[in-house]
This record gives structure tokens, C-alpha cells and sequence, in this order.
């Protein structure tokens, strides 16, 4: 009997750092409100976490909801119009923000977003290829036109479920064909950028486990109209 104690005490010793390793794995939620300096509820603001954006955005009446690492060190928020108001976690799970209007045009930031999402619904060519333009290179393209994914300079991450973790870089294919690289893509002759994940990028095998980017580009006719 007091053989079985003692190899109870022992299994419960290496049990119990397994037991707390995985609940501080375990993600946590971080909830709160986002107003401007008139306390109005700031809707569709950027939720970056350790400086790289989410897809997580704020609702139409100011308030977010985001599950993030245990480990995770900073929030931010960005909104055109506004500057940035980054906060220390610091275990907390409620944390509010009070964004203070861009002194950099932010009146011109504001009508160059509502042109975007105008142009965005007109199906011209040529309205889209100026809204093309304004893009610098075809990582800004994508970070401003195709949902689910987080850009942070030249890497992509495709969102997978609610969740970034554990995920790498996707696979890009252009024209139908896999390339190494999309660095030389101009912005210009993208006809349309999609996302496959899961079983829509089964067809690429073990190489579409990270999901997959495949680019469409227009042809020399199409560029001229």
C-alpha cells in the first residue's frame, strides 16, 4: 500500500507541469471599446497584435473581441483617419481605446478610402486599373483586397479557421503556374487574387497545406482598355 502512495506522488509530480503547460498555451480573449475623442464608436478599425495585423475588425458600434497567445505582448488599433493607439496586454482581457484624429491629412485619408470602396463596386476597367495604381507593390494589393489573410512586409499568412497559429507561408500560384516568389507582380496587371484553404486547396497536395494564393493577370488587351 504505501509502495502504491509513493508511484501515485511521483506520477502526480510529472502530470501537473503537463497540466499547466497546456492552459498557458491556451489562447485568451481580449474584448473592449473603441471610440474617438468624441467618444463616437470607431467601426471597421485594424486589430494588430504584436504589430502584425489581424482580420479581426471593430464593430459598428465600437466594440472588438479577439483571441490571442498568452504571450502575446501588445494590441494595437488603426483606422484611417486616426493615428495609432497601441496598449501593453499585460495579462489583461478588457482594454479600451481613445483615437485621436491624424494630423496628417486625415481629411484626404478619409476621401481616398470612400473613393476605394466606390471604385470598388464599379465594374469599369479602367476605374479599377486607377484603383490598382495606387497600390505600391502587389503585397499592399493584398493586404487591402483580400480578407483572411495578414501581411507584414513581404510575408503572408492565410487565416486558418479564427486562427494564425501554427500557420506558414501559402503557396502562390500565378496564371496557373507555382512560383517561388510574387516580389515582380505589378499591382497593375492583376485581373483577380483568390485565397483556397483547406480542401479547395487539396489539389495542390502537400504543397497547399499552408493554403494556397493563385493570382490571375490580365492579358495585353485587357491592359489597354
Amino acid at each position: 500500500m504505501k509502495t502504491f502512495s509513493h508511484l501515485l506522488l511521483i506520477a502526480c509530480f510529472f502530470i501537473s507541469p503537463g497540466i499547466t503547460a497546456q492552459k498557458a498555451d491556451k489562447p485568451v480573449t481580449i474584448s473592449g471599446n473603441v471610440v474617438d475623442a468624441n467618444h463616437d464608436p470607431v467601426e471597421g478599425a485594424t486589430i494588430c497584435i504584436d504589430n502584425i495585423e489581424t482580420t479581426y475588425r471593430t464593430m459598428r458600434n465600437g466594440t472588438y473581441k479577439i483571441k490571442a497567445s498568452p504571450s502575446a505582448y501588445s494590441i494595437e488599433i488603426r483606422s484611417n483617419g486616426f493615428d495609432p493607439s497601441k496598449e501593453l496586454i499585460n495579462k489583461r482581457n478588457s482594454i479600451d481605446f481613445v483615437l485621436k484624429e491624424s494630423s496628417d491629412n486625415s481629411g484626404l485619408n478619409t476621401a481616398n478610402q470612400s473613393n476605394a470602396d466606390s471604385v470598388a463596386k464599379n465594374s469599369g476597367s479602367k476605374q479599377k486599373g486607377r484603383r490598382m495604381n495606387s497600390y505600391n507593390d502587389i503585397y499592399q494589393m493584398i493586404r487591402a483586397e483580400v480578407p483572411g489573410v495578414v501581411v507584414n512586409g513581404r510575408s503572408i499568412v492565410i487565416q486558418q479557421g479564427h486562427s494564425f497559429f501554427g500557420s506558414s507561408t501559402p503557396l502562390f500560384v500565378i496564371n496557373g503556374v507555382i512560383v517561388t516568389s510574387i516580389d515582380n507582380v505589378n499591382p497593375l496587371e492583376v485581373k483577380s487574387i483568390k485565397v483556397l484553404k483547406g480542401s479547395a486547396a487539396a489539389i495542390y497536395g502537400q504543397q497547399g497545406t499552408n493554403g494556397v494564393i493563385t493570382i490571375t493577370l490580365k492579358n495585353g488587351t485587357e491592359q489597354e482598355k
